[in-house]
Parts: structure tokens; C-alpha cells; sequence
């Protein structure tokens, strides 16, 4: 059996030039789809030269960057937004989120207005506009891709609009897009970041005439366990967007589920808070996207395999389609469906056995 070696590496987030590479330990991360994923992870200090491996200045909160090496690969990158040390254990512990979250830290601070503007392309204006100031380029790539929906956005400056709150606005609409910052190395060996836009979806989808999703099944096959939980809490087959304004002024978009309230469902409701929306467009488009989301049941199961075991870790990336076959006690009749992978969350296990536990879902995300 082949070993499985995983490294850490520590760069400036605004040079990304290495700064550390530290024997880091009982660490997690995790990957979203549309969302920022989070690491987490210690390093034992007791017997360690810490001034001899950079880790009080190559850790920095807020200005350090993690990448994580998984057999040459880059698998996983972000910023360090905590660390804290406990005295009794010598540890330090590391919390971070994936690159996306720089953009949860940066607004839109000039007036722009688009009229029948790409979706994509105002994406990319958002990403670029926020790199061109003094500062603020963390050196992700922008893509020029363009997916043929046009759409009319204003962004005020007073407003003080989140960047990655707008690029999700965007993305979550009625015919919206996917979004995710892949990391990798370049040919000499350093490593880089890009911003990918994805139109209509990211990953590979499957037909029935292409069989060619990933399987995973229970119990004779590659899945550890599975949980499989239904929560109708979180149904909704009646959505009112709230947006801008106070009292009788405010800006409300109500969307509705027909066929759910003429198929014997009860009435369900939820509101969708986007205080900051003055388009009565989007806040429509936003409200529809969150009532097909609500739809119910939107299934989301969580598989637990081993990486090493086709379909292999590598071979699968968020976004894709995958196929699950379970025959047990709670599906006597065998459950064979297709699901979207929209998380992965990875144990490597240097005490233990490697673990991926994907999330996949039946319903939009």
C-alpha cells in the first residue's frame, strides 16, 4: 500500500513567497461548493525549534497564507485568520478558511453600474476591482469566461457592499452560476491560485448515456458509513425576500412553490433577509433561487470512504455528480440515485487511517 504524505505550507499572503513548512498535526479541512472551506489543525511545540521554523512570524493571522500538499498535489489553500497557543498541551492551533474568505473581507467602494451586463463578467469586475487597490492583490487569477446571461446590477458606494456577498448574490439567482478558487502548482513549482466561474454548474454531470459518475456503495462496496438525515424545518414553499427600505417602504419579492401547494402540501413559510438589495430584479431572482432551494425534500446525505479505494480522492471534485447504491435495513429495496457533491471535509490521519467524508444533495445549491 502506498504512503500517503501530506505537507503544510506557510507563504505571505500578499507576496506568496514560502515562508514556513511546519509537521502540523490533528488536522481537518474541508471544501464547499459557492462558500469559503475552513482548516483546522495544531502543531506541537514542545521539542520543536520553533524560531528555527519561522513560526511565530511565518503564522501570522490575516497575513499568512496555508496551502496543503497531498502526495505533490495542492489540495487545499487559504488564510490563516487565528492561531492560539495553550501553554498546558504546547500547542499552537491554526484556524483558517479557503481564499474566498479574503473577499468576505473586502467592499465595493466605488458607484458601479452594469445594464445587460454578463453575469460572469461582472463577477470578474468585482474580483479585479478589488485586487487593483493598494494592498489588495493576494494574486488570484481572473478568468475572462462569459456565460450568455445577461443581467443589470448597481452598487453603490455607500452601501459598502461585501465583494463575496455580491459574487454570491450573483451566483445564487435564478440561472446563476458556480464559483471556487482552485489552487495548484505552476511549472516551477510554486503555488497559485485562480478564481474559477462556472456556467451553468461546475463538475461533470451525469446522463444515462454517459455512465461515467463515480459509485459509491453500501454495504459491499467502497462506503466506511453514510448518514442520511431528513429535516423538513427548513421547507419552504412560500419565500418573501425582504431587501431594502423600512416599514411600508421596504422592498418585498414573493416566491412560490405551485405544484408543492397542489399536491397536498401545506402552506410553509419562510422570509430571506438581503437588507443591503435596491433591485427589485434581483431581489426576485434571489427569492426564486431560495424557493427552489427550500424545496422539499432536499436530501442531503453524507458518505464516509476511504480514499485510497475507487473512485479514489483526486478523482472527484466538488461539483460533480456521483452515484450512490445503498441496500441495507433503512432501504430494504436498494436506494440508486444520483447526488451532487458539494463538500468534502478530509481527516489525513497521520494517527490513523485517511478519511474523506463527501456531502452530496439531491436538491440546488
Amino acid at each position: 500500500m502506498s504512503v500517503t504524505t501530506y505537507r503544510y505550507l506557510f507563504a505571505d499572503l500578499l507576496t506568496n513567497n514560502i515562508l514556513a513548512e511546519l509537521p502540523i498535526t490533528g488536522v481537518n479541512f474541508t471544501q464547499q461548493l459557492n462558500t469559503a472551506g475552513s482548516f483546522s489543525g495544531h502543531l506541537l511545540l514542545s521539542g520543536v525549534n520553533a524560531a528555527g521554523l519561522n513560526v511565530a512570524n511565518g503564522t501570522i493571522p490575516g497575513r499568512t497564507a496555508i496551502y496543503v500538499d497531498r502526495n505533490g498535489v495542492l489540495v487545499w489553500g487559504g488564510v490563516i485568520w487565528g492561531r492560539e497557543y495553550n501553554s498546558t498541551s504546547q500547542t499552537l492551533t491554526f484556524q483558517a478558511r479557503e481564499f474566498e474568505s479574503y473577499f468576505e473581507r473586502r467592499k465595493i467602494k466605488t458607484t458601479q453600474v452594469y445594464n445587460n451586463v454578463d453575469q460572469l463578467t461582472i463577477a470578474q469586475a468585482l474580483v479585479n476591482g478589488a485586487q487593483s487597490t493598494t494592498a489588495g492583490n493576494i494574486g488570484v487569477t481572473v478568468p475572462t469566461n462569459t456565460s450568455g446571461v445577461l443581467v443589470s446590477r448597481t452598487y453603490y458606494a455607500y452601501e459598502l457592499k461585501n465583494v463575496y456577498s455580491a459574487l454570491q448574490d450573483l451566483a445564487k439567482q435564478t440561472n446563476g452560476f458556480d464559483m471556487n478558487i482552485e489552487v495548484a502548482y505552476d511549472g516551477g513549482g510554486n503555488p497559485v491560485k485562480s478564481f474559477v466561474f462556472s456556467y451553468p454548474k461546475s463538475g461533470t454531470t451525469y446522463t444515462s448515456t454517459s455512465l461515467t459518475a463515480p459509485v459509491f456503495e453500501f454495504p459491499s462496496g467502497n462506503m466506511i458509513e453514510y448518514i442520511y438525515p431528513e429535516d423538513a424545518s427548513i421547507a419552504a414553499n412560500t419565500i418573501y425576500g425582504l431587501g431594502a427600505g423600512s416599514n411600508e417602504g421596504k422592498l418585498i419579492a414573493t416566491a412560490v412553490d405551485t405544484t408543492k401547494l397542489t399536491t397536498g402540501w401545506p402552506l410553509l413559510e419562510q422570509e430571506a433577509n438581503y437588507s443591503d438589495i435596491t433591485d427589485a430584479t434581483l431581489l426576485a431572482g434571489l427569492a426564486s433561487a431560495q424557493i427552489t432551494a427550500t424545496s422539499y425534500p432536499p436530501t442531503t446525505l453524507k458518505v464516509a470512504a476511504p480514499p485510497a479505494q475507487d473512485p479514489v480522492y483526486g478523482t472527484y471534485k466538488i461539483g460533480d455528480d456521483v452515484r450512490v447504491i445503498i441496500t441495507d435495513n433503512r432501504f430494504p429495496n436498494t436506494l440508486d440515485a444520483i447526488y451532487r457533491l458539494v463538500a468534502l471535509s478530509v481527516t489525513p490521519g497521520e494517527n490513523g487511517p485517511e478519511r474523506v467524508t463527501l456531502t452530496l444533495t439531491t436538491g440546488t445549491y
